[in-house]
């Protein structure tokens, strides 16, 4: 494990998972992390200080483009599908964290929220990719494609997982599945 301030947020992060973010209690957090309360107190002073630095920390690791290192020199299209699909998998496998980075944006109507900002930097990376590999295509339509993108496939399946129930044929918890979604929603945006 690294320094005790990231065993924090660890188990910050877990138990945002476990009970959703307004029953996180700096007490639960200590159980998770196998210390009291004061400790946390003592490294974060407040837990409002504490969540901060969890979604900061979170965001970070989500919208980071070194996580898709792996997709640089595809094909942008391929890349594309890659990086949404990663993006999916981490939202379906967080989903409590997933609420956290929006509940300011949803509830406080904060639209310059850290989520945002973050989202929007990533976002715009893509759209860059983008527009180099389809120079016939404007920025706005590029622009317009990518949010289009972005809310089929990480946006509002991971803000809204239990919404797709009703499609039982659909499992986006499914490696294969879930990458065929998102291939068809990029395909339909960009059809060669």
């Amino acid at each position: 494990m690294g320094t005790t301030e990231e065993k924090i947020i660890l188990a910050t992060i877990d138990c945002i998972e476990k009970y959703g973010l307004e029953n996180t209690t700096i007490r639960r957090i200590g159980t998770e992390a196998g210390m009291n309360s004061a400790s946390i107190n003592y490294y974060f002073r407040s837990k409002d200080t504490l969540m901060q630095q969890v979604i900061e920390t979170a965001l970070g690791n989500a919208f980071d483009m070194d996580n898709f290192q792996h997709s640089v020199g595809l094909p942008a299209k391929e890349r594309l599908i890659i990086v949404m699909d990663g993006m999916l998998a981490g939202a379906l496998q967080y989903p409590g964290l997933t609420k956290a980075f929006f509940s300011e944006l949803l509830l406080a109507n904060k639209h310059s929220s850290p989520m945002s900002q973050r989202c929007n930097i990533f976002l715009d990376v893509l759209k860059k990719e983008l527009a180099d590999a389809y120079p016939e295509r404007s920025v706005e339509e590029i622009g317009t494609a990518i949010m289009g993108i972005a809310s089929a496939t990480f946006l509002f399946p991971g803000l809204f997982p239990n919404f797709f129930t009703i499609f039982p044929q659909l499992d986006l918890t499914d490696d294969r599945q879930r990458r065929d979604y998102v291939h068809y929603i990029v395909e339909c945006y960009f059809k060669e």
